[in-house]
This record gives structure tokens, C-alpha cells and sequence, in this order.
């Protein structure tokens, strides 16, 4: 075998250690980055099934609306951001808003940075994340007043896709061509009718 051939054969033996070497790296990393997203993942989920969070977002929903009618509670949210002094009971109400912006904005930044994978955001979460800016919407403008238009810009960020997530997935994201599963009948539709009745009858 001549000197030549031994040096082509062992040129080629280091491109194929040093190829192998390269595709296991990519796995590797594939393998911890998917391993990345779902711990990230499952942080948020986490983070939703709190008692903190839960009693934030109820707050939200069941009592947000009525103190956006004052006008004392509207001021306070701006006096708040200017480090000015606001009533005690406004300011855990603001804590509560806040834990629920600072939620979906750090899902956004992960999101945006590409350390979650969007479209996984997106088939979870797309409803909550319209819904929830549609809530807050009015105290996150008078944050904005005082803070700048930087203020819960990744929440904003993740609207914006849920939005477009909606326009493209109307029905939802179950995998085209794949059946549906028929839904068992009703048995209680004619009594939910009569009682829906019932109900509209002055």
C-alpha cells in the first residue's frame, strides 16, 4: 500500500470522526434545547396553577371592571407608575393586574428569543393571551401613560401572533385529514333547553 494511500485513507478516517462527532453534537444539542422548552414549558404551566396566580386572575375577572369605572381607581393606576402614594387596598389590586401582565410578557420574551417554541405558545395559549389583554387592556394604557410604550411590549408581542394564530387556525389546530371523533348525543339538551327557557321568562 503506498505512502499516498495510507494518507488519503487516514485523511478520510479524521473527516468521518470529526463529521460524527458534529451530528452527535447537533443531537446532543437538539435533544437539550427540546429538554430547554419543556422545562420552560412547564414552569408556565406552573406558574398558571398557582394560588397566587389564580387569585390574580380573579381578581381580574370578577372585580377589574367595576374599579375601571371609578375614576379614583383609573388615577391611581398612573399615580402608581409615577411612584406616587395610591390607597392600600389599589395597590394590591395593582399587584394583582401586574401578575398576570408579567406573566404573559415573560411568555412573550421567551417566545420572541425563540427559548420556547412559538407555535407550542400558541395552540396553548392563543385564546387566554386575547383574552387577557382584552382585561387588562385599559389599566396596561394607563401604565403606559407614565412608563412608556416599552411597558408589557412582549405581551403585546404575543397578542399580535395569537391574533394571526386565530386569523390561520379558526377551527382550531387539530391536524387536517385526521377524523373527528363523533360526539355521543345529549341526553340532557331538551332539559338545558327548557331550563335556558325557564330562565328567559320574566
Amino acid at each position: 500500500m503506498s505512502l499516498e494511500l495510507v494518507n488519503t485513507l487516514a485523511s478520510l478516517a479524521t473527516f468521518l470522526v470529526i463529521a460524527a462527532t458534529g451530528v452527535a453534537a447537533l443531537v446532543q444539542l437538539r435533544h437539550l434545547r427540546s429538554s430547554n422548552q419543556i422545562t420552560a414549558l412547564n414552569e408556565l404551566i406552573g406558574v398558571q396553577h398557582s394560588a397566587e396566580y389564580k387569585a390574580a386572575r380573579h381578581f381580574v375577572h370578577s372585580e377589574l371592571p367595576d374599579r375601571l369605572e371609578e375614576s379614583t381607581f383609573r388615577h391611581e393606576l398612573v399615580a402608581f407608575m409615577n411612584k406616587e402614594r395610591v390607597r392600600a387596598e389599589t395597590e394590591v389590586q395593582i399587584s394583582h393586574i401586574m401578575a398576570v401582565g408579567d406573566f404573559y410578557e415573560n411568555m412573550g420574551l421567551l417566545t420572541k428569543r425563540c427559548f420556547i417554541d412559538r407555535d407550542s405558545v400558541l395552540d396553548l395559549w392563543a385564546y387566554m393571551v386575547r383574552v387577557e389583554w382584552a382585561r387588562l387592556e385599559p389599566a396596561i394604557r394607563r401604565f403606559r401613560v407614565a412608563g412608556g410604550d416599552s411597558l408589557y411590549e412582549n405581551f403585546e408581542y404575543l397578542v399580535v401572533l395569537a391574533h394571526r394564530w386565530k386569523a390561520t387556525h379558526p377551527n382550531g389546530a387539530f391536524p387536517a385529514g385526521l377524523p373527528r371523533l363523533e360526539l355521543k348525543e345529549d341526553r340532557w339538551a331538551e332539559a338545558d333547553c327548557e331550563h335556558a327557557s325557564a330562565l328567559s321568562t320574566p
